[in-house]
């Protein structure tokens, strides 16, 4: 009986990989990271540009439609301009509201009927407050006191009163006015502008929509 012998060949050493990222590993990592995070803000800019868009659309066409329905209904109208946390509004949204206004005295509590539901900007587009180009801006006018819904709501919001010839009632003052929509967050009450803004004209004679930038 024979017994085999196994030859052994000259013993390997096996190389171990050093733990962690080598250093064109972690360029590479940081290269797509940095990529991405253009892509991301690439995008982020986009909607927030989309957004303010079509909210600035939206306002232009409440003003047309409060002007028009003023004189349509020979009474004067309120677009009134509501933020986060006021009117009984619990979200982060921005909305407009139409109300046709028992009677207007400058200065005065005001009485209204709500035209139609409240209508939304879209989300992350507020009022920016501030002054463009030496016009006032609705935002920091004076708030008029508005009723509703048979007396059970009240509120002090800032807004624009057309009257039955078309003309702006409110705010006071003889130069036009505007409103400022932008990209942006609300803290703390304030609304923070972080991208992007449009701002709209209001005629004071013939109280319709301009666009001045976007």
């Amino acid at each position: 009986m024979s017994l085999l012998h196994e030859t052994q060949g000259p013993a390997r050493l096996r190389t171990r990989r050093p733990v962690g990222f080598t250093l064109i590993e972690l360029l590479v990592v940081v290269g797509i990271t940095a990529t991405l995070l253009a892509v991301g803000a690439s995008l982020f800019r986009r909607t927030s540009a989309e957004a303010v868009k079509t909210g600035t659309e939206k306002f232009a066409a409440m003003v047309e439609q409060a002007r028009t329905t003023a004189i349509t209904r020979r009474k004067p109208v309120a677009l009134v301009l509501v933020s986060p946390g006021e009117a009984g509004m619990g979200d982060e949204v921005c909305r407009l509201g139409l109300f046709e206004l028992d009677d207007w005295v400058s200065g005065e509590p005001v009485t209204g009927t709500q035209i139609q539901r409240w209508q939304g900007l879209p989300g992350g587009v507020g009022f920016q407050a501030g002054e463009f180009d030496s016009l006032e801006n609705v935002v920091d006018s004076e708030r008029t006191s508005l009723t509703w819904r048979n007396g059970d709501l009240q509120a002090e919001l800032p807004m624009v009163v057309f009257s039955a010839r078309g003309g702006m009632l409110s705010p006071k003052g003889s130069k036009p006015m505007v409103v400022i929509l932008a990209s942006g967050v609300h803290q703390h009450g304030e609304f923070i502008h972080r991208e992007g803004r449009t701002v709209i004209r209001i005629g004071r004679v013939v109280a319709r929509p301009w666009i001045l930038s976007q």
